[in-house]
């Protein structure tokens, strides 16, 4: 690479099919030498295309509407439709669905939809990015399996980033990290604090040169305003106050005290999809680019280094 190293970086895209052919398309797009995923690859729902009763066509509920399906094509679209969403589907009834619920095999079942969508990622990402030799950097964050790992450093194309320290050119190391600080939902990946800051501190022993290492942490570093989620009681129910939703720091006391210790010339995260931002923490600037998977709206964020300082940076939606 030259004097100059474009990064573009994305995170939390959840089983988007649309966002994640996005990603691929818009590396090469924006010029980028780099790209980064930053994790959370693996969506959370299914959605059931329920049989009509005579087998008469098909029909599904997204967001309150229902969707009438008549042919086999247009069972296609609803799939891909579904899967642009981030959700998972299934031709079938919910009787079945509850059925493997009982049988305690749903979530076997449910893995294998989301492996199958990411194996089939990372094939598209070789046929994309192969031929133009795009150096691609895979993380999975604190809601894929932990199974998923061997996948990853087995890809077809790409660099799975966990293991150790990543050279993204001459200048920069870049250690990286998706496991999250605890959450009510205890998801797949999650460290407690003293976890995580001893594994943070392990990565870090092992830079070169700290000044212009590249620190990609899935969770955000704890009262950056990168960290704000709603606050919710104990039916996970957001709070309100003065008629808004309350908004409470949910990040990383571990991410934070590394980055306020160490000082890198840049912090990259994810996981809170409603704190799009950057901030400067002392000298790091740290970037949260938030998450509309659910739309099928892409967020990435753009940033340039040189040698020993920051360029440039900007987020990039589409």
């Amino acid at each position: 690479m030259g004097a100059q190293t474009k990064i573009y970086f994305v995170s939390d895209i959840h089983g988007s099919e649309r966002c994640f052919r996005k990603f691929l398309n818009a590396g090469p797009l924006y010029k980028a030498d780099v790209m980064i995923m930053g994790g959370d690859l693996a969506g959370k729902e299914l959605l059931i295309i329920s049989q009509k009763i005579g087998g008469s066509g098909y029909s599904f509920k997204v967001n309150e509407k229902t969707f009438e399906i008549q042919t086999n094509e247009e069972l296609g679209e609803a799939k891909q439709f579904i899967a642009d969403l981030g959700l998972y589907s299934y031709v079938g009834h919910s009787e079945e669905i509850q059925a493997m619920q009982e049988e305690q095999t749903f979530e076997a079942f449910m893995e294998t939809l989301m492996r199958e969508r990411m194996l089939k990622w990372l094939e598209i990402a070789d046929q994309k990015l192969r031929s133009s030799n795009m150096p691609l950097y895979w993380m999975l964050g604190n809601d894929d399996p932990q199974s998923w790992a061997p996948y990853l450093r087995d890809c077809p194309w790409g660099t799975y980033t966990e293991d150790g320290i990543i050279k993204i050119d001459d200048d920069h190391e870049m250690i990286s990290w998706g496991y999250a600080n605890p959450t009510p939902w205890q998801t797949a990946r999650e460290q407690s604090e003293e976890e995580l800051l001893a594994t943070l501190e392990k990565k870090i022993s092992t830079i070169e040169n700290i000044d212009n290492a590249i620190f990609n942490l899935h969770a955000p570093p704890f009262e950056s305003g990168l960290d704000e989620a709603p606050l919710l009681n104990d039916q996970w129910v957001p709070q309100n106050e003065g008629g808004q939703v309350k908004m409470v720091p949910v990040g990383s006391k571990s991410v934070r005290q590394v980055i306020d210790t160490y000082q890198p010339l840049l912090g990259l995260h994810g996981h809170i999809h409603e704190s799009q931002g950057f901030r400067k923490l002392g000298r790091t600037l740290v970037i949260n680019p938030g998450s509309d998977h659910t739309t099928g709206t892409l967020n990435g964020v753009l940033v340039t280094v040189t040698k020993d300082k920051l360029k440039g940076h900007q987020i990039v939606r589409g």
